[in-house]
């Protein structure tokens, strides 16, 4: 099997840092590091800016099935941009993950990164005394294995499964819960 640098099959993307002042109620959602949760994007409350700025700031629109990672404070967290959020821009200390290598799924990828391992060493090769940064290119010299894609596909398919029996037990202990 081939290991593999992030940053050589995959476009590791900064956020923008976007003006507070310019915030609106509506137009087009931004994807801050509060939103970037262990393994899902939390939406509770949403900031957007002005639809017209979406020209102007293509280079941080985001798209489904983005993966998004926190470097700043609970810094390797990671999460996949569902569809609802969009349109959606990436906001400053929030990275993007786009595949740029057909040898190489998202799914595979997020699995690799949504790992205790990833949120390990990115804590443990962070800088800062107050708060704790990673930087795209310490995401970029990542190294991760690179199996076959139907190696990655049955991966896939196994922790999807693992997933889901986790998530039953889960509900099945909140029932249980409910009866004491």
């Amino acid at each position: 099997m081939e290991y593999i640098k992030l940053g050589a099959i995959c476009d590791v993307i900064n956020g923008y840092a976007f003006k507070s002042k310019k915030y609106s109620t509506s137009g087009v959602r931004i994807i801050r590091i509060t939103n970037v949760q262990k393994g899902y994007v939390e939406d509770a409350s949403p900031v957007y800016y002005p639809l017209n700025t979406i020209n102007e700031l293509k280079k941080y629109i985001l798209y489904s099935g983005d993966l998004l990672i926190s470097l700043t404070g609970n810094v390797g967290r990671v999460a996949i941009l569902d569809k609802k959020y969009l349109p959606a821009f990436l906001n400053q200390r929030v990275a993007c993950i786009r595949p740029k290598s057909d040898k190489i799924l998202k799914e595979y990828l997020f699995y690799m990164l949504n790992t205790n391992l990833f949120e390990v060493k990115s804590i443990n090769s962070s800088k800062g005394i107050a708060q704790k940064n990673i930087s795209t290119e310490w995401l970029k010299n990542y190294v991760v294995p690179l199996p076959s894609i139907e190696i990655q596909q049955h991966l896939i398919s196994i922790l999807k499964k693992l997933e889901k029996a986790v998530r039953n037990k889960k509900h099945e202990l909140r029932a249980l819960d409910k009866l004491v």
